[in-house]
């Protein structure tokens, strides 16, 4: 991929190198496959607008949160790589005693890993952006078709026929900002987990496995709660429910964001803030956490600052 800035810091530098050189033949060519592949998913939910029964909403959410799990896995995996080879290839000593800090260290395999999965983090956005409209689109045609129905039915017969739907500017405007800044601190998290266990285990595929288990922890600890709190109730109501928001790192209230405005979404807006301050709060704990661990680490493993040779002064007599 092509680096936007200049790369100053050496390992930066190195890490970005060794990650294109040896990316796996198979993701290369997928390269070429996976847009279309992408285009085509996005269309086929799309197409499904056109019935008013099909399930929509649930299947982007499942295509969302499918990409989601291979984007993250993908960042772990390329920082679990990052130190562990170091050990593996004997050039861990020789790195460090040429007087690079662990802070050039860390953001350089850091930055280096954030080079590589970058296209990754693209097509995560992407698909959560083209699937906001999609949001909206079929909440408005089961809203309509549910006020037509209710309006042509005989027994509701003091039902209104206003139905009218509204746009929220500022809940769209938060939707497609909160996507973009949701989207980088997922992959700029993961990337900084897999780093983080690769310094600690030194062994690519323990921190690997480690990694996965320690992002998708919270997926699994507050998707079981969503369960037992909710329980088998419908999906719109597991959808508002705001600790759902740190198991899908926000994608349940982004979609809430997305809704128009009518008798059935009122407070729906406000109602999805939480969820979203709730999901960015957790990765940004979780970065922090991952990037000082990492930083301790690989400190810990001789990565110490050198000491300045004292100028020699002569002597005047």
């Amino acid at each position: 991929m092509v680096v936007l800035r200049q790369i100053t810091n050496p390992i930066e530098w190195g890490e970005t190198h060794h990650q294109r050189q040896h990316t796996v033949s198979v993701i290369r060519r997928g390269w070429f496959v996976g847009p279309f592949a992408l285009v085509s998913t996005i269309g086929l939910v799309a197409l499904t607008l056109r019935d008013v029964t099909s399930p929509t909403r649930e299947l982007a959410l499942m295509v969302i949160w499918i990409i989601h799990a291979l984007t993250g896995a993908r960042a772990i995996a390329a920082g679990a790589n990052a130190v562990s080879r170091e050990y593996d290839g004997l050039t861990w000593i020789p790195l460090i005693l040429t007087g690079v800090s662990a802070r050039q260290i860390l953001l350089g395999k850091w930055l280096g890993v954030l080079h590589q999965v970058a296209p990754w983090m693209l097509i995560l956005g992407s698909v959560r952006l083209a699937m906001l409209p999609i949001f909206m689109l079929s909440f408005a045609n089961r809203f309509a078709w549910r006020m037509s129905y209710r309006a042509g039915n005989p027994s509701y017969n003091n039902f209104n026929l206003y139905y009218a739907i509204g746009w929220v500017e500022w809940a769209a405007v938060a939707a497609v900002l909160m996507t973009v800044v949701l989207t980088v601190l997922e992959i700029m998290c993961c990337a900084a987990i897999g780093l983080a266990a690769s310094a600690l285990i030194k062994r690519g595929w323990l921190a690997l496995i480690a990694g996965i288990c320690i992002r998708f922890a919270p997926v699994i600890i507050f998707a079981a709660f969503t369960r037992y709190e909710v329980g088998l109730g419908p999906s719109w109501r597991v959808l508002r429910f705001t600790p759902l928001a740190l198991a899908d790192s926000g994608s349940a209230p982004l979609y809430q964001l997305a809704l128009p405005l009518t008798t059935w979404t009122t407070s729906a807006h406000e109602e999805a803030l939480p969820g979203i301050f709730l999901a960015a709060a957790l990765l940004i704990v979780l970065l922090a956490g991952a990037l000082f661990i990492a930083w301790a680490a690989i400190r810990s493993a001789g990565a110490l600052p050198h000491p300045k040779t004292a100028p020699i002064l002569s002597a005047e007599y």
